[in-house]
């Protein structure tokens, strides 16, 4: 609801999301192998620079923007008269958020969670660089050896999840747009 708040997440988010993947990851790497020699105990949890850590925090920075602004978009759009109604029905501001706002904002943000899942199942292959184990070995592998049959092996499946995740979401959020709010 604060305007200087809200400036400052999309701000900050809308700026990760131009950093370029690897550029991210390799960004990534240098501090959790920092963090990852101080402290043995993190080290055992698997934060040591390289591995799946710098691929999970990059992917889950990559997925705040869609999320929040969609999140954004949802709660502000919310048609004034409903939260008139719901005023006028004595709800409390929190009554308001959980009882009207969220169920009426809930197909965009589900739209967000959407874009950011197909998003970062892309990108989740580039996190290989960073030493994760995922499809993306086989695509660069493949690509690495001229071998057309080891980036089919990784990218059919890779693009079959993003179409699979897509049509998931996007029948999620159907569902969750109310009867009277459908086109």
């Amino acid at each position: 609801r604060s305007r200087h708040v809200r400036s400052a997440v999309l701000g900050v988010t809308g700026v990760i999301q131009t950093i370029p993947s690897l550029a991210l990851l390799g960004l990534l790497v240098v501090p959790l192998a920092a963090l990852g020699a101080a402290f043995p105990a993190l080290r055992d949890l698997g934060i040591r620079g390289i591995g799946a850590a710098p691929g999970f925090i990059a992917l889950t920075l990559y997925a705040l923007l869609p999320v929040v602004r969609n999140t954004y978009v949802g709660l502000s759009e919310v048609d004034p008269a409903a939260l008139d109604a719901g005023r006028g029905m004595g709800m409390s501001r929190w009554q308001l958020l959980f009882r009207v706002e969220f169920p009426l904002a809930a197909p965009l943000v589900a739209e967000g969670v959407r874009t950011a899942a197909v998003l970062l199942i892309g990108i989740t292959t580039l996190t290989v660089f960073a030493g994760a184990r995922n499809l993306g070995i086989l695509i660069f592998e493949g690509l690495g050896q001229f071998a057309p049959d080891l980036i089919l092996l990784g990218a059919l499946p890779t693009i079959a999840l993003a179409v699979a995740a897509d049509l998931a979401l996007g029948a999620l959020a159907r569902l969750l747009t109310p009867k009277g709010v459908r086109a």
